[in-house]
């Protein structure tokens, strides 16, 4: 009987270990690559009012 339990407890104690490794592995920060754009502003466009009706159009 002794035997059974000791047999048992090393079994439990094993899957525990195995199950605690597997968590942590998946905890892990995932390594991600960025999207690399060159981070240079967009050139600002100017607008030109058109006089009759008063809406906005880009300059071209």
């Amino acid at each position: 009987m002794v035997v059974l339990k000791t047999v048992m407890l090393l079994i439990a104690g094993l899957l525990s270990v195995l199950a605690v490794r597997h968590v942590m592995r998946e905890m892990q920060p995932v390594k991600v690559k960025a999207n690399s754009r060159p981070s240079r502003p967009q050139a600002m466009r100017r607008l030109r009012q058109d006089p009759r009706t008063g809406i906005y159009y880009p300059e071209n």
